[in-house]
């Protein structure tokens, strides 16, 4: 069975999130954006890595990632015998098969705390894109999947869970409307959208309950959709901006500083953001998306290069104003090529998918010291 791409549920939101992905933050007047140079792409004093090689690894799509704790175990996902996705908890030499709840074919789990509790979701039917299937948010916690319900509608995905077992995603709501949620204490609860906004999706939360995502938000056009990154902080909103002036954003990741990154539209197009002390900084990275950033400020995530009509991907690390291809932080001869990195520890450990043998693989980075 030949699989599709598989859609984001927040794409459909008025057709609001294909701008969301190129994700750019709106100008909040008293928010200056600034720029930060791309200084180096490798060499002599690169980082190095080891790479611990996790097996083949489908994609389906950007928002399906698999998933890192500070301990340095992983969620990633396999397909069986019968094409049915499973969710696959590493750690050390161990793999271990995370339980798929009764009546569900596919799981994914892609979000882990270090209590190996992860989050994902899991669907009905065998095709993971079958937009007919039912789909909700699932905790998988060891042996047992619970289902985390929706806010109304008719499905839900679980995106993160921080080491306070909180967990945030996106859900339909009754009338089909899309809003991010943060599931506590065994309640899920809609987290707001920005003024003048009626849709918002929640990617990622630090351990003190910082929420990031985007928003869309009220537009003198109306006609036009606008979404803007936005933090949460005790289920109340704040808009992070844009780096200009009627263009969108989206944040993907926050770390315990309440420091997130993501994808805005910038002068030249789609760029990384950092975002921090109330201000949005422009890192220079084009046609990039940051997928995550640790306590030490560094922060992974993915560039399109290339000529437009042939473009490919490189993985890349952003470490305080210079900038690393992962490919050449590799051993000499590696016959890995980083594609996609989309998880950094405070241990400073990447994971990602690189290509091996004209397949791609889940690949763990330790630094070397």
């Amino acid at each position: 069975m030949k699989l599709l791409r598989q859609q984001r549920p927040w794409l459909t939101w008025r057709r609001a999130w294909p701008a969301l992905i190129a994700a750019t933050t709106l100008f909040i007047p008293l928010l200056m954006s600034q720029s930060a140079a791309v200084v180096q792409r490798g060499g002599s004093s690169a980082p190095r890595y080891e790479v611990s090689d996790l097996g083949p690894i489908p994609m389906l799509a950007s928002d399906v990632v698999p998933g890192l704790n500070s301990l340095g175990d992983t969620v990633i996902w396999r397909q069986d015998e019968s094409l049915a996705f499973a969710p696959i908890l590493i750690s050390g030499h161990q793999q271990m098969p995370l339980k798929i709840p009764q009546g569900y074919q596919n799981g994914f789990a892609y979000s882990l705390n270090n209590k190996r509790n992860a989050v994902g979701w899991a669907n009905t039917t065998l095709n993971p894109v079958d937009s007919f299937s039912v789909t909700h948010a699932f905790l998988f916690a060891h042996d047992q999947a619970s289902d985390l319900g929706t806010l109304g509608g008719r499905w839900s995905r679980a995106y993160a869970i921080n080491n306070r077992d909180m967990i945030v995603g996106i859900s339909e709501l009754a009338n089909e409307q899309q809003r991010a949620f943060w599931y506590v204490d065994g309640k899920m609860s809609p987290l707001a959208p920005l003024p003048g906004g009626q849709s918002s999706v929640a990617f990622a939360v630090n351990d003190k309950g910082t929420v990031a995502g985007g928003s869309e938000v009220a537009h003198t056009n109306s006609a036009k959709v606008v979404v803007h990154a936005v933090l949460w902080r005790n289920s109340v909103p704040t808009d992070m901006g844009v780096l200009q002036p009627s263009g969108n954003s989206v944040a993907h990741a926050i770390n315990n500083h309440d420091e997130a990154v993501g994808t805005a539209d910038g002068l030249a197009g789609k760029t990384v953001f950092l975002y921090r002390n109330g201000r949005m900084l422009d890192l220079g990275i084009q046609r990039g998306r940051a997928f995550a950033i640790n306590d030490k400020q560094q922060i992974v995530g993915t560039q399109q290069v290339g000529e437009d009509r042939h473009p490919h991907s490189l993985g890349f690390l952003w470490d305080h104003g210079n900038f690393y291809d992962l490919s050449n932080c590799l051993p000499k001869g590696s016959p890995y090529q980083i594609q996609e990195a989309f998880r950094i520890n405070d241990a400073g450990q990447i994971l990602g998918t690189g290509v091996f043998a004209d397949q791609l693989h889940a690949l763990l980075l330790t630094p070397v010291n």
